[in-house]
């Protein structure tokens, strides 16, 4: 029988040749001004859906209304595609969204934030509809949040309604339940063996962060999140309690940086080399599809970083300060 990601794959790389090359990346970057942003943008494959963003009077709402469009119709592009164990196994990376949403909601929700601001911090792809999303903005505690998610369908949301019920109320103590239960789902629904190691990488590098972040504080097993290979929950909690070694080489730089915001930075590019490695070993697997989503979301996150630096007139070093933290 035909592997039927040989299909899905050549689709998903004609989908990579519509991504924003990094050569016409840096001319957006260097542009002077927002009018001259808006110009070169309307040079690369984002110009479709740019509507009005580009019309006389246009502002940074209708710029995200367009790349968001841009997004999503990826998004929808993609699940229209695959069929089978591939759409499942595709749903289960898209939960990625639905996490990173759901964690920007809850941050939004607990600060006070206007519904708006959180709106337009989210991503319009994952599972949940994205008029939930809009909807679950406007909660006025994380409880009325999670129910309202939880009723929205989705797995992140019912995992965030069994975290408030079972009493966790800091942003650390959500944050780690979401994470939790969100990789139990992946490696639940990923079969391929590449695409399960890289996403054992990520749980590893998201373990070293959380350790990182409780020094100073009594290291609690409860925030370790199983499913890694390189990093065991002794390891978390002895660097939980200030040891920086660890048995992979190349994650020791997390622990040796000097802020968490550097441990961060340094975290996305292994990520960004794993996703990449990942997509070259699996030529008939779900490693494409990973890869090809992990550049487009960063593709619309810098374009709205360098949209916002444009429209308020930040220096050229402002803005790669910004860039680097993304």
């Amino acid at each position: 029988m035909n592997n039927p990601y040989g299909y899905i794959n050549g689709r998903v790389r004609m989908m990579r040749t519509a991504l924003v090359e990094a050569r016409a990346m840096d001319d957006v970057q260097n542009t002077l001004n927002y009018q001259e942003f808006l110009r070169q943008i309307s040079e690369t494959p984002l110009r479709e859906d740019l509507g009005e963003a580009t019309a006389q009077g246009a502002g940074l709402g209708q710029l995200d209304e367009a790349l968001s469009r841009n997004y999503l119709k990826a998004i929808s592009h993609l699940r229209s595609i695959a069929t089978g164990q591939p759409a499942r196994e595709i749903e289960a990376m898209l939960l990625r969204y639905d996490l990173q949403n759901v964690k920007t909601l809850v941050r939004g929700v607990q600060t006070g934030r206007a519904a708006d601001d959180i709106v337009a911090g989210l991503i319009p792809a994952g599972t949940l509809p994205w008029s939930a999303l809009q909807g679950a903005a406007q909660s006025a505690d994380v409880a009325s949040l999670a129910q309202t998610l939880s009723v929205a369908g989705g797995k992140i949301g019912q995992i965030l309604r069994a975290a408030v019920s079972s009493g966790a109320s800091s942003l650390l103590d959500l944050e780690v339940a979401l994470d939790q239960g969100y990789y139990r789902a992946v490696l639940s629904g990923v079969r391929g063996t590449n695409v399960r190691r890289y996403f054992t990488r990520e749980i590893d590098i998201r373990n070293l962060l959380i350790a990182r972040q409780l020094r100073g504080a009594a290291p609690n097993v409860r925030y370790f999140i199983p499913g890694g290979r390189d990093v065991s929950e002794a390891d978390f909690l002895r660097i939980a309690g200030g040891d920086n070694s660890v048995s992979a080489p190349d994650l020791g730089a997390i622990l040796e940086a000097p802020d968490l915001g550097s441990s961060e930075a340094i975290a996305r590019r292994l990520l960004d080399e794993a996703s990449r490695n990942v997509a070259m070993a699996d030529a008939l697997g779900p490693g494409v599809a990973l890869d090809y989503l992990r550049r487009k979301e960063q593709e619309i996150a810098r374009m709205r970083l360098i949209g916002r630096a444009k429209f308020y007139g930040l220096s050229k070093d402002e803005l790669q300060k910004e860039l680097e933290g993304a």
